[in-house]
């Protein structure tokens, strides 16, 4: 017991030397520190430099009591011994209930007591400063405990595996949808509030923990006393006895329901983030490496690039070869660091709608379009980059056709233009040449001219009126059985004023038998006619084009062979095409609107049948197969048409046109083939004419000015002089519903212009003859 002090408070100074001559002589090290006096006991405690005090009970100035009570007050943890010879039990019994520690009488056999007593008093005072911090400890560790459990929302539980009961802190009841204190009954209680589908989970845990496998840990859904369902995470340790047994387990429980519902709606986020990322045409590749080596890909990308979504793409930086695709920009290959994700990681600067043409081992390319940002972390510096990639292939090829489209309607504007102009030219000669010279050959010449001209035009603007119907789908078709050897003899005819000029040679070959198909006259009349008049400019002069037909296996086949100029290969599928021009024409002169076979392909389509072409190569000739389905019996067939006659030359006709041009000259034309005829050049005038005289045959336009052609029809239709009259509507409009309204209208016949003044001619003889509608009384 080293660095002990004894503070000695006695008036007596002989007594104090031998108590401390007892204390030095048994007690190594001891100081004692004397007072004689209240003076010197004030300012001994003002320093509190001692660990025990030994007093006298008799002191002139106060009494040992007193001094025992002012140091309890000071230092309640310092041991204070009386030693007098003037007390008594009495005194003995009181001061031990103020707080004395020991009493010693002050005789001479028991001054050796003395030493003894201090260090039992000492060793007393240490134990309880040492029993009173552990105390201090364990409270503070407990407080610890409980703030810690309270603030994980955290509760104690303890089974006894002897008892079976079960005991919880105040936070567990809560859990149960129980209040504070609640406890089960039992543990089997407790199992069974544990969902049934999470009980043999907890049960294999708790008897592994029992087994001394492992401690007992385990999630499960609680039932309530409230009928809630909640989550709770449970852990425990088993107690074991001496002899090894399984005695007690004590653990924690927590009510996790609130980090379930966090997980399992993250879940759900990823799993709809998943499935927009799977939905949308866009892949996302993230790298955390700060020089975007190491990229992982989600499935749509990596899939895209036959790549693993786990791609080191730098791996084979110096064999390129090694590379699963290869990236160019505008047609050079981009090096590997300066690929977009690379170099945002490098530069840390965002790319925006980049595109690289991805060249893949299997011979694809694929155009991506890419954006790129860096990640940074919480100092800003790079840590890696993300990127997004969507697939911009199938838009770049739409943007070629587009951009081929838009050539090719440049090229047909630029043609339309030129054929235009070459009629107008000739027929603005042939005018000027009857101007001045009035021979019959030089008129039968002109004539010819405007004639030829005109139905060239003719032919041009049903070009232009076939590519509307075909753009808007409103070709209509009027079937019929047909045979396709009378077509083909039509298609001709109609075709021979392009052959003829080239001087080709036409052999045709067809069979003895009628080949008949359901189909339009005029429409397949039309698809042979283009595919002939194609054959004959891009056949050299003097060239042969043969025709051969025949019916086998349910369907009609027509082939059209020429040895022209050829096709190349790789275009066999694009002269089908709306605008598509070839190269060159053997015969001179402009290659045409690009329109022909786009037209030949629809109307084909429409009857169920296919065209296709062929061809050797350049100079080799091409040849082209139409198959149409085979009707085996026709319901009737067509025989060849009569011209219409021509005696008929009496007769009241109407013109209403508000052309003036037109309507006169067509109003001469008639006047010069006999008739009788009145002019109108607008609707108001026509139904004024028609009324002063009624007409046998009415020829209106539709747009006319204070009325138009529809309204003039219906007012005839109404008068009572009208309704027998034939009625031939002569207009510019041509669709669908432009007939349908003339119909309505009353009108017998529907032309398109340009109509040829001999066609008109043809229709009025039908007219009076009783062919077409009727004549006014």
């Amino acid at each position: 017991m080293t660095n002990l002090t004894v503070l000695l408070v006695d008036d007596n100074p002989d007594d104090r030397a031998l108590v401390e001559r007892e204390l030095k002589q048994h007690i190594e090290g001891v100081q004692v520190e004397h007072v004689g006096d209240p003076q010197a006991l004030a300012a001994a405690s003002e320093r509190n430099r001692f660990d025990v005090v030994i007093t006298d009970y008799h002191l002139r100035w106060s009494s040992g009591t007193e001094v025992l009570r002012e140091m309890k007050r000071l230092f309640p943890d310092k041991p204070v011994i009386m030693f007098t010879g003037s007390g008594n039990e009495e005194v003995a019994v009181s001061a031990m209930k103020e707080g004395l520690d020991d009493y010693i009488t002050k005789t001479a056999k028991h001054y050796p007591r003395i030493p003894y007593a201090v260090r039992a008093c000492v060793d007393r005072s240490r134990q309880r400063e040492q029993l009173s911090q552990a105390l201090e400890r364990e409270t503070l560790a407990k407080v610890r405990l409980e703030i810690a459990l309270a603030s994980a929302r955290m509760g104690t539980w303890q089974v006894d595996l002897q008892s079976n009961e079960v005991f919880y802190s105040s936070a567990i009841g809560p859990m149960f949808g129980r209040p504070e204190g609640f406890a089960h009954a039992s543990f089997d209680d407790w199992l069974n509030d544990v969902h049934p589908d999470d009980r043999p989970g907890v049960t294999a845990s708790w008897e592994a923990a029992l087994d001394g496998e492992r401690d007992y840990a385990a999630r499960f859904r609680a039932r309530g006393e409230d009928g809630h369902w909640r989550w709770i995470a449970s852990s425990g340790r088993v107690i074991r006895s001496t002899r090894d047994d399984p005695k007690m387990v004590i653990g924690t429980a927590r009510d996790v329901s609130d980090e379930v519902a966090v997980r399992e709606e993250l879940l759900r986020q990823q799993e709809e983030l998943q499935t927009i990322l799977n939905v949308l045409p866009v892949g996302v590749a993230i790298s955390r490496d700060p020089r975007a080596n190491s990229i992982m890909f989600t499935p749509y990308i990596a899939d895209l690039l036959g790549i693993k979504p786990n791609l080191d793409i730098s791996a084979g930086a110096t064999d390129t070869s090694a590379q699963p695709f290869q990236s160019f920009r505008n047609g050079l290959e981009v090096p590997l660091e300066q690929l977009p994700m690379q170099h945002t990681a490098r530069t840390g600067l965002d790319v925006r709608g980049e595109e690289i043409e991805a060249r893949l081992r299997d011979g694809r390319t694929i155009n991506l379009l890419v954006n790129t940002s860096p990640l940074r972390d919480k100092a800003g510096q790079v840590r890696g980059a993300v990127g997004a990639f969507m697939d911009v292939t199938s838009l770049k090829q739409t943007q070629r056709e587009l951009e081929t489209a838009n050539r090719q309607k440049t090229e047909f504007l630029s043609v339309l233009s030129h054929e235009l102009r070459n009629p107008v030219a000739a027929i603005g000669y042939a005018i000027e040449l009857l101007r001045h010279v009035g021979s019959p050959e030089v008129i039968d010449k002109a004539r010819a001219v405007i004639d030829r001209q005109t139905a060239h035009m003719g032919k041009l603007l049903d070009d232009l009126l076939d590519l509307s119907r075909i753009t808007r789908n409103k070709i209509e078709l009027e079937l019929k059985p047909l045979d396709m050897r009378r077509v083909i003899e039509l298609g001709y005819e109609s075709a021979k004023p392009l052959i003829e000029p080239f001087g080709h040679e036409v052999a045709m070959n067809l069979p003895q038998s009628p080949i008949y198909v359901q189909g339009d006259e005029v429409r397949l009349t039309q698809v042979i006619a283009n595919i002939l008049g194609n054959a004959a400019k891009f056949t050299p002069p003097g060239g042969r084009i043969a025709i051969w037909a025949e019916a086998a296996g349910g369907k009609a086949t027509i082939e059209i062979t020429d040895n022209g100029i050829g096709i190349e290969p790789d275009k066999l599928d694009q002269v089908f095409e709306m605008f598509y021009q070839g190269q060159s024409k053997a015969g001179g002169g402009t290659i045409g609107l690009g329109i022909g076979l786009a037209v030949v392909r629809t109307l084909v389509g429409l009857h169920g049948g296919s065209v296709k072409a062929d061809s050797e190569g350049s100079g080799r000739g091409a040849r082209f197969r139409i198959t149409l389905p085979l009707q085996s019996h026709a319901e009737s067939h067509p025989s060849p048409q009569e011209p219409a006659s021509r005696s008929a030359r009496h007769g009241r006709i109407l013109v209403a046109d508000d052309n003036v041009d037109a309507a006169d000259l067509l109003s001469d034309v008639l006047r010069m083939e006999g008739y009788t005829v009145c002019t109108a050049y607008d609707g108001r005038s026509a139904m004024q004419l028609a009324k002063e005289a009624p007409p046998h045959v009415a020829i209106l336009d539709i747009g006319m000015p204070f009325a138009t052609g529809n309204e003039v029809a219906r007012w005839i239709r109404e008068q009572a002089w009208g309704k027998g009259m034939t009625l031939v509507a002569v207009t510019g409009w041509g669709q669908a519903e432009d007939r349908n309204a003339t119909a309505k209208s009353g009108f017998d016949v529907h032309l398109v212009k340009p109509v040829h003044a001999s066609q008109i001619v043809r229709l009025i003889s039908e007219a009076l003859l009783g062919n077409i509608g009727g004549s006014a009384a």
